[in-house]
């Protein structure tokens, strides 16, 4: 049986955000005041609506990323690393030629796009036949940071998605605009270097999870088993844990509980993908990327 394991390549674990936002458009406060916000954060994106904010000042977070928030009336798009030339005669007019055309340019660029707040029925939501018009995203915001499950909760987009055969990975944003949005969700990264270069190439790869604070020591296989190593140390042993494996169309294969610090699953070989859940006591939780299971895995 094939698994394809994005977590295959070890690295060191990194922390950022790439969509949240400044004076420069919606946010509360100054760049230098955002920069404050994530200290100790390994990396962070600054995304202003239909601007590309240049990271300058006092800061002590190692490695930033340039970003725009595509902001049209009906959809939001977040383009990470976009080339400064999308500016020349920019447009936020939602079409699916206009968008997929900053997509494009973007990956061209080195960079990457995501889909943002899907689910945000009230403004700015994407509709799934618009989705899977797009094409060459690489990734849909699962998770947003304002944190409302009624509207930024987007797995059963990526479920519908991933079940479609479209190969998306699932990221994690605080979209801070204000004093409280801040470390809410995140995305830890398994890069060999916290340089732009090696943050990129894990991210594409999607040697990532979603975090809103716990997570994953490692995932790995053994044979044709999926094996989740929790993160573990004498406090969080003791504590209570629920793993959920995922599978196609959202169908939860296997429920795993107890103070545990490492759950698995045997793979059948027709799951098409398998994404694991884990949530620690108290609420704090971590989402991984999915592992594609089959011959052309």
């Amino acid at each position: 049986m094939n698994i394809l394991n994005p977590y295959a390549q070890k690295g060191t674990w990194l922390r950022g955000s790439f969509h949240n936002h400044t004076t420069n458009s919606d946010g509360w406060f100054p760049l230098e005041t955002v920069y404050k916000m994530y200290g100790g954060y390994d990396f962070l994106g600054i995304s202003d609506h239909d601007k590309i904010t240049k990271h300058e000042g006092k800061r002590d977070i190692p490695t930033v990323f340039e970003a725009i928030e595509v902001s049209s009336r009906e959809t939001h798009m977040l383009l990470v690393q976009p080339p400064h030339a999308i500016m020349d005669n920019y447009s936020n007019d939602f079409t699916i030629e206009n968008y997929q055309r900053f997509v494009d340019r973007t990956n061209d660029n080195g960079g990457f796009a995501v889909l943002v707040h899907p689910n945000r029925y009230f403004s700015n939501y994407w509709k799934l036949e618009d989705m899977i018009k797009m094409d060459r995203y690489l990734g849909v915001e699962v998770y947003n940071g304002d944190g409302n499950p009624e509207y930024d909760i987007a797995f059963d987009k990526w479920d519908a998605l991933l079940s479609a055969g479209r190969r998306v990975w699932g990221f994690g944003n605080d979209d801070s605009h204000v004093y409280g949005q801040e470390k809410r969700a995140w995305n830890v990264v398994q890069a060999q270097d916290n340089t732009n270069e090696a943050v990129l190439a894990a991210i594409k790869d999607g040697n990532f999870y979603v975090s809103t604070g716990y997570g994953f020591d490692a995932i790995r296989t053994e044979g044709d088993t999926i094996v989740a190593d929790l993160r573990s140390n004498d406090l969080l042993d003791k504590m209570y844990k629920y793993v959920t494996f995922f599978g196609k169309d959202g169908e939860a294969l296997q429920e795993t509980t107890g103070r545990i610090s490492q759950a698995k699953y045997a793979c059948r070989g027709d799951e098409g993908y398998v994404r694991i859940a884990v949530y620690l006591e108290g609420g704090y939780a971590a989402f991984s990327q999915p592992l594609f299971i089959g011959q052309d895995a």
